[in-house]
């Protein structure tokens, strides 16, 4: 019997919170029983590929690069997912800048990745929902003050140029996978069914956006579909695995 595929998910907090992943392998555990995978989750909250901060922030946000090197001697990984983008633009209009430090970081991570031997999977930021953020803290252009409390009102707008080039990284990785749109069109999907909807904190994706998430993963990882839901995706407020 071969050894089992290691993957490793890299990424922030919506990866360190696991739900997505933990879907992904109910999944395979109870449809896919002759694929062999074991999952393992560094996500880290906070954490970027560019090493940028908001100057409020209450610490300066880790950058996977402090630890990409130790995590992959540790974990030897066949494959490797990562996912960065909403903590990099550091919540303010976009910046040739910080754009260059973010692209400069998901090279340079890819490049570890292929040197010691593992599969690099890049997905896109998900998409930021200004709906969901408390009234009175988003902000328009030409503000100072731009953080993860005060964002910028259009900072979905600056997401999308991320995406767009992580999906213009082609054959430079293994696999891009396009998480944003899913997101996107879940969200005006039920929004046409209720208006309120509410797709999370404006930042995390909720229980629903992680389903968005693991199904979108499955579908251009294992070629499965997401006809089949796992009984553990079936019962609300079952605590995901770890």
């Amino acid at each position: 019997m071969s050894e089992p595929i290691r993957i490793i998910f890299l990424g922030d907090s919506i990866t360190q919170d696991g739900t997505f992943i933990a879907y992904m392998d109910a999944y395979c555990q109870q449809f896919r029983r002759e694929n062999t995978y074991t999952f393992f989750n560094q996500g880290l909250s906070s954490e970027t590929a560019s090493g940028l901060s908001e100057d409020d922030h209450p610490f300066p946000r880790p950058c996977v690069h402090d630890r990409l090197a130790s995590v992959l001697q540790e974990t030897l990984p066949d494959w490797v997912i990562i996912g960065y983008g909403m903590n990099d633009a550091i919540y303010a209009p976009f910046s040739a800048e910080r754009f260059e430090a973010y692209q400069e970081g998901m090279l340079k991570a890819i490049r570890l990745i292929h040197q010691c031997g593992a599969k690099a999977i890049v997905m896109t930021p998900p998409p930021f929902d200004p709906m969901c953020i408390e009234a009175g803290t988003l902000l328009p252009e030409g503000e100072l003050a731009y953080s993860y409390k005060t964002p910028y009102q259009h900072y979905n707008d600056v997401l999308r140029i991320y995406a767009d080039w992580i999906l213009s990284l082609g054959s430079v990785v293994e696999q891009v996978v396009n998480i944003y749109d899913p997101l996107l069109h879940h969200r005006q999907a039920e929004r046409e069914k209720c208006a309120d909807y509410r797709s999370g904190d404006g930042i995390h994706p909720n229980s629903d956006g992680h389903w968005v998430i693991a199904t979108t993963l499955l579908a251009h990882l294992f070629y499965l579909s997401n006809e089949e839901v796992p009984e553990f995706v079936k019962q609300p407020g079952s605590a995901p695995l770890t």
